[in-house]
């Protein structure tokens, strides 16, 4: 097998392996995935967290010295990636390993993998960021908007599996649970 044909196959076998589905739509009516899988919308995510952190960090290089640092002292900036032992974040998990191991997409420079965002965390800067998504380059209020300040990831705040569609809207919603009490927030913005 030439280097190319070994590549070209190893790609396409992570592709299957991994239940990617937005990789594969073709082979999806054909091949039955005996795992969860990585569903399309997912990947769109994961694909939306790396462009928000990619945009973060390149704006963020525009700016002025100390701005520059206390953005980088009191936000976070890098991308520390999901939980695989998590059950929710476990395809977030497995489709930004596969961008990563093949460099599809336009990656972020990586944080310490102490940050303690999560999905939840990850929504809310998707759903803040959808709204500047059109600019070329993010102020520093903008940078401020959307990325998660330190300090308040520790909170008991989770998405659980709930989704549905608002009476009189056609934007899904999840259900959050913060300590003890729960409310409704759009699970993603509209990302087309």
């Amino acid at each position: 097998m030439t280097k190319s044909t070994e590549d070209f196959y190893c790609y396409y076998q992570d592709i299957i392996v991994n239940g990617i589905e937005k990789k594969y739509p073709v082979l999806l009516e054909t091949i039955e995935f005996g795992g969860a899988g990585v569903p399309v919308n997912v990947s769109e995510d994961v694909e939306l967290i790396l462009e928000i952190f990619c945009e973060v960090q390149n704006s963020i290089v525009k700016l002025d010295a100390d701005i520059q640092k206390d953005i980088r002292d009191n936000y976070h900036v890098y991308f520390d990636g999901f939980n695989a032992n998590d059950e929710l974040e476990q395809p977030y998990y497995t489709y930004n390993d596969f961008v990563h191991k093949y460099e599809e997409v336009k990656l972020p420079e990586a944080g310490d993998g102490k940050s303690g965002l999560t999905l939840h965390h990850y929504n809310q800067m998707m759903n803040c960021y959808v709204k500047y998504r059109s600019d070329e380059i993010l102020d520093e209020e903008k940078i401020r908007n959307i990325c998660i300040r330190k300090g308040e990831e520790a909170g008991v705040s989770e998405a659980i599996l709930v989704d549905f569609t608002d009476s009189g809207s056609s934007q899904p919603l999840q259900l959050i649970k913060e300590d003890k009490s729960y409310h409704l927030e759009p699970k993603q913005a509209d990302t087309e």
